[in-house]
């Protein structure tokens, strides 16, 4: 059964948006209203490879008022075999300015803000007053846990996706909502050697787990459809295995066990 926007007074859209995001509007779930609150919503993006990369693209093209994104790296010529807003002529090039250049020539009218740092725990994070969602894109398990506790800080839903060889993760944790399992409870104590930044990538699975975290956002914003909160979904690309784990709190979490 399709969840019912809670309509309310929205910005409306102009003609040219009413056009653009005609095969939104036809959508029931989406419609007219759903649009325009899309438009009024500020996601925050941390991550801008692979997974990045067709989440950044996605979420311009879908109408999102507002992105801020958060990457410290420069473009390098083996990121062009899975991150697909940069080319050639990106190379040496800092991340989070060409993915502003790209998103906006996509889609002039939202409003990008470019941080380029690396996450640390001693980071300015005011940017996050006014954030309604947060989208993980990296790949190490230390910036991971860090966001998950800015997550929770400040009772922000967060979005996680993770690929490496030719296995994929999706998983949404309400950090906003109270008694549910966070990213801790999932991993605690995972080694870096396992980090995807020294593993090899499949292009594709890239794109599979990145554009799902783009559609888990939309659903999550707009509250439709079966969403992946406190299920882990794992991806094998190579032989096309595809399933959903239920997570649970875990009670003795360091991180979230007073939340």
């Amino acid at each position: 059964m399709r969840t019912k926007i809670k309509i309310k007074k929205h910005t409306p859209l102009t003609d040219k948006e009413l056009l653009r995001f005609n095969k939104h509007i036809l959508l029931d779930d989406i419609d007219v209203e759903g649009q325009a609150l899309l438009k009024e919503k500020h996601v925050v993006l941390i991550g801008l490879g692979g997974l990045g990369s067709p989440i950044a693209y996605y979420l311009a093209s879908s109408g999102i008022g507002q992105i801020t994104l958060v990457d410290d790296d420069t473009i390098d010529v083996t990121n062009l075999q899975r991150q697909i807003l940069y080319s050639m002529d990106d190379l040496d090039k800092k991340k989070v300015d060409i993915a502003k250049i790209k998103m906006q020539k996509l889609n002039s009218d939202m409003k990008i803000n470019a941080i380029s740092e690396r996450l640390a725990s001693n980071s300015d994070v005011n940017y996050l007053h006014d954030v309604d969602l947060i989208i993980d894109a990296t790949d190490n398990f230390k910036t991971r846990s860090l966001i998950n506790k800015i997550s929770l800080d400040n009772r922000i839903p967060l979005i996680m996706g993770a690929a490496i060889q030719f296995s994929g993760q999706i998983i949404v944790f309400r950090n906003d909502l109270t008694d549910q399992p966070c990213y801790n409870c999932l991993y605690e104590n995972v080694s870096e050697s396992n980090a995807c930044v020294d593993s090899g990538v499949f292009a594709a699975l890239t794109g599979v787990v990145g554009s799902m975290q783009a559609s888990e956002c939309i659903k999550i914003l707009l509250d439709i459809g079966e969403r992946l909160e406190s299920r882990l979904l794992t991806i094998d690309l190579k032989n096309n295995d595809f399933r959903i784990i239920k997570l649970n709190k875990d009670k003795q979490c360091k991180v979230c066990d007073d939340k």
